[in-house]
C-alpha cells in the first residue's frame, strides 16, 4: 500500500511543475501533514523530489523531479 500512496504523491506533484508548500497538498491528498511528510521524505531519498524549507521551520514545500530537470533543451 505504501507504494501506491508513493506513486500518487509523485504523480500529483510531478503534474503541478512548480513547488507547492505542504499545508496545501496535505489538504488536497486529505492526508495528515506528519503522514505525508514521512512519504515525501522517502521521495525524496528515492531521488524523486525535493524537499524546500523556508525561513519559518513551519513552511516546507516540495517539487517533483521530472526528465525536464536533467535533460537540457
Amino acid at each position: 500500500m505504501l507504494g501506491r500512496r508513493k506513486e500518487l504523491v509523485y504523480k500529483v506533484l510531478a503534474t503541478k511543475k512548480k513547488a507547492v508548500a505542504l499545508q496545501n497538498l496535505s489538504a488536497e491528498l486529505e492526508t495528515p501533514r506528519p503522514a505525508l511528510l514521512s512519504t515525501l521524505k522517502e521521495l525524496e531519498s528515492d531521488g524523486l523530489v525535493e524537499l524546500f524549507y523556508g525561513k519559518d521551520k513551519a513552511s516546507v514545500f516540495v517539487k517533483a523531479k521530472t526528465l525536464t530537470d536533467y535533460v537540457r533543451v
